[in-house]
């Protein structure tokens, strides 16, 4: 083949193997779970066959002769001559991974064939070894079919083939087609005649060939059916003319010809697959993305057409081209919207081709770590951007090799402790508003938070006094820290301390979220949070100074109000308290302008402050004003601009203005270094005094309450809820929390209040149970305080000693927060249903 025919070719050769690799082996995983089912290995079967030719035909040989082996080796499974062990699937395996590599080969440019001389002499001693354990019948039987077939008469046969009208290298397709004919006979005439360098075009009509061979027409044609992408082959003796729907024959048929048509399903059902086909056209990626950079452009000239709109309309209303004008907008914004939602269609595909190489890497884990492991995956039809699915490959084969080599336990443990021997992994993608969410679950040991805040002290990352402060979250985010490990031994698999860590850095590259729930004994759940694209995002747009700021909407993990004095300094870094945790606090106008000063003087207002995240880590972030939503198209900075510290790049807004994005990497880069350390000497310092405590507060019949923030687990919006037939009024029905069931009893009818329905201000919290969690329905949740002991007012809380429910009281500015008791107030309920 020439140097342009191998350009022409390779392409569509590589993206063949590498759909073909991908299904040999899935379809090897079945074999070696299901055993050898005949359509199991037909389908293997096939795939060697097709990869035997497209590699005759791009003249590797070697990957030829390879494939030539695997072949002979399935034709001996199929016809049950060896059967399937370790061994054998041990080098199957190898097999592929040898193709993977010399396809990342070919993809680098390097047509260069790698050595396989070994492997082939080990795929030939497998195949020999086993025909010695043939009985004598089955080898005398063989011998006799090929004395039979040696000593018959030649056959004359027509053969009649079409390609399939969407197919690709056709030559390719006919070139393959005519070398089997050779290996099986004498091709006497082909019709049309053609070659390797022959058009698509020129094979689009029937090609028929006439072969003088000893073969049987069902074997002839079971041997060309094993090419892929041939919509019809017809095999009939030469003195009979193949029959064709539509056409009369021209010779008299005194025979029925075998017709055979490459699919099992009824006729319909391939008209619409080959339609479907010859609708698919490879594209090169580069051209994508530069169309994908017009329909930005194309976006941000629609949204300012939409803000010139509005400004003539403001001065000529009554002017009918006015409306003209208003109608044309509108209508153009609905394409260059619908030409955005397709072209961001062209960069999204399946995850399944990401999550279809994980089934191989858990069953080469298992051998590996000596365990029975199974692996789950739901979800593998959500979309994902392409430059996404590459970029997490990583980072997921990492989170997989700790679950089965750190999360799951050996065989024998697991039956120890009542647990079914094999274990299970679970891996789940969804979509979730604009972003896509990846959950790997292990049903293994769970990490152990004590250890983990040994390792940690002993590693010098935290102080002991430090240590025995944290929280279990807090704990469990130390997995994070490059060096950080809780193996006992370093394998092959893990050990070293670093894998967490390449996920957390892959994950902050991409603007993605990280969490982490575990068990003890019950197992771990790793959560990724990832945006669907990184082309087009959507943002929230806030006014700091003079300057519009987009924040992506992706790292905004909450939004609320906050009072000025609430605000703390310690060590000279600013700090707020969300929900019990100790945030870092960043003003925007402080780091866009570091000569400004921290407060700006407006101690009474209540500051908007945006919680961002970046894979684990938590910040509060203050700005002026929010401005809206919106979906912005991000614009490098260019080489005169130069870099802006914690600027990602820019905008153009509707008006024509130029936004800023916020580079929230950057900004966690800044605040990641003592953020642990000095949320836990903070809490040293406190607890030294014991003086404080922090409260959710909620609002309910025109009073305040407040429930222990270390007895809340989750505050939820009101979910939907199941009705309990004859239950009592403050019953309010059950609620499904990943997959958990939990009673939700409404706070007002226990406190002998008028009911009333929820709104959109209704909330749930999880509160701790000894036996498990139970919802309590309040009014709405106002936020977290912080008070102190000092603050308690006695006298209050004798006049109220009749409301057993009520532990204490504290004054707060000028609102008197009534702090529930949990067990008793837990016992009313479940005492009241």
């Amino acid at each position: 083949m020439s140097d342009f025919q191998m350009e022409v070719y390779m392409g569509v050769f590589l993206d063949e193997l590498s759909e073909q690799l991908l299904l040999l082996d899935k379809s090897l995983l079945e074999l070696e779970e299901n055993g050898s089912k005949p359509e199991t290995i037909q389908t293997i079967f096939r795939i060697a066959h097709t990869l035997k030719g497209s590699a005759a035909a791009m003249g590797f040989d070697k990957l030829k002769e390879m494939m030539h082996k695997l072949e002979n080796i399935f034709d001996h499974l199929r016809n049950n001559r060896i059967q399937v062990h370790t061994e054998l699937m041990n080098v199957l395996f190898q097999s592929i991974d040898y193709m993977k590599h010399q396809r990342e080969l070919f993809l680098k440019g390097n047509y260069e064939e790698q050595a396989v001389e070994h492997l082939i002499a080990v795929l030939e001693q497998l195949s020999h070894g086993e025909r010695v354990l043939l009985d004598t019948a089955h080898v005398a039987a063989s011998e006799s079919v090929l004395l039979e077939s040696a000593t018959a008469e030649p056959e004359l046969l027509s053969i009649r083939i079409l390609i399939e009208p969407g197919s690709v290298m056709k030559a390719v397709r006919a070139v393959l087609v005519l070398r089997e004919l050779q290996e099986m006979g004498d091709v006497l005439s082909t019709q049309p005649s053609f070659n390797a360098s022959s058009t698509d075009e020129d094979l689009e009509a029937p090609i028929h060939f006439l072969v003088s061979t000893n073969y049987a027409r069902n074997e002839l044609q079971e041997r060309i059916n094993r090419i892929s992408q041939l919509s019809e082959v017809i095999v009939a003796p030469f003195h009979s003319q193949p029959e064709v729907k539509g056409s009369e024959s021209t010779l008299p048929s005194t025979s029925t010809p075998n017709v055979e048509h490459k699919s099992a399903k009824p006729a319909p059902a391939v008209v619409k697959d080959a339609a479907a086909v010859s609708h698919t056209v490879r594209v090169d990626v580069q051209r994508l993305e530069h169309l994908i950079n017009l329909v930005g452009e194309l976006l941000i000239d629609n949204t300012r057409l939409v803000e010139v709109k509005k400004r003539l309309q403001d001065k000529y209303k009554q002017d009918s081209d006015i409306h003209l004008l208003e109608d044309i907008t509108h209508h153009l914004g609905k394409i260059v919207s619908n030409m955005r939602d397709g072209m961001m269609k062209t960069r999204m595909i399946p995850i399944e081709q990401l999550f279809s190489r994980f089934p191989r890497l858990i069953r080469d884990l298992s051998q590996t770590a000596n365990k029975e492991i199974t692996l789950t995956i739901e979800g593998k039809e959500t979309e994902l951007d392409r430059t996404l699915i590459e970029e997490i490959s990583d980072p997921l084969i990492h989170i997989l090799r700790n679950a089965a080599d750190h999360g799951l336990e050996t065989p024998d443990q697991r039956e120890a402790v009542g647990k079914p021997r094999k274990g299970h992994i679970r891996m789940k993608a969804a979509h979730e508003e604009n972003s896509i969410v990846i959950t790997v679950t292990d049903d293994g040991r769970g990490i152990d938070a004590d250890r983990i805040r040994k390792k940690a002290v002993d590693k010098g990352f935290i102080s002991e006094e430090e240590s025995q402060l944290m929280t279990e979250k807090e704990l469990i985010k130390l997995i994070f820290h490059s060096g950080m490990s809780t193996a006992e031994q370093v394998t092959e698999l893990s050990g070293r301390g670093v894998g967490m860590d390449i996920v957390r850095s892959h994950i902050e590259k991409l603007n993605g979220l990280i969490d982490i729930e575990t068990e003890m004994g019950k197992g771990t759940t790793i959560t990724l949070k990832l945006p669907l694209t990184l082309a087009i995002i959507r943002s929230l747009l806030v006014r700091q100074g003079q300057r519009t700021i987009a924040v992506p909407l992706s790292n905004i993990i909450e939004i609320f109000r906050y009072n000025e004095q609430e605000i703390q300094l310690l060590h000279g870094q600013e700090i707020c308290h969300v929900r019990g945790e100790i945030l870092p606090l960043l003003r925007l106008n402080t780091l866009l302008s570091p000569g400004n000063s921290m407060n700006d003087g407006s101690a009474k207002n209540k500051k908007s402050i945006l919680m961002i995240g970046m894979a684990e880590k938590r910040i509060c972030l203050v700005v002026d004003q929010l401005i809206a939503n919106q979906e912005i198209v991000i614009k490098s900075l260019d080489e005169i601009v130069g870099h802006i510290p914690y600027i990602a790049g820019t905008t153009i807004l509707g008006d024509g203005l130029v936004a800023l994005i916020l580079d929230v990497n950057a900004i966690m880069q800044k605040s990641s270094a003592g953020h642990v350390r000095f949320g836990m000497k903070d809490r040293v310092n406190k607890d030294k005094h014991n003086t404080k405590r922090e409260l959710v507060t909620v609002y309910l019949g025109a009073e305040w309450y407040g429930f222990h923030l270390e007895h809340v687990q989750e505050i939820l919006a009101m979910p939907s809820l199941t009705k309990i037939a004859g239950a009592n009024s403050n019953v309010l029905g059950i609620m499904n929390i990943r997959e958990e069931l939990l009673m939700v009893y409404d706070l007002r009818s226990s406190m002998g209040l008028s009911p009333q329905s929820s709104s959109a201000k209704s909330r749930v919290l999880l509160v701790r149970d000894d036996e498990q969690s139970i919802g309590i329905a309040v009014d709405s949740v106002t936020e977290i305080v912080t008070v102190f002991e000092h603050d308690t007012n006695e006298e209050i809380v004798q006049s109220k000693a009749s409301l057993s429910t009520i532990r204490s009281i504290y004054k707060k500015d000028d609102r008197l927060i009534q702090v529930f008791d949990r067990e008793q107030l837990l016992s009313q309920l479940k005492m009241n249903t």
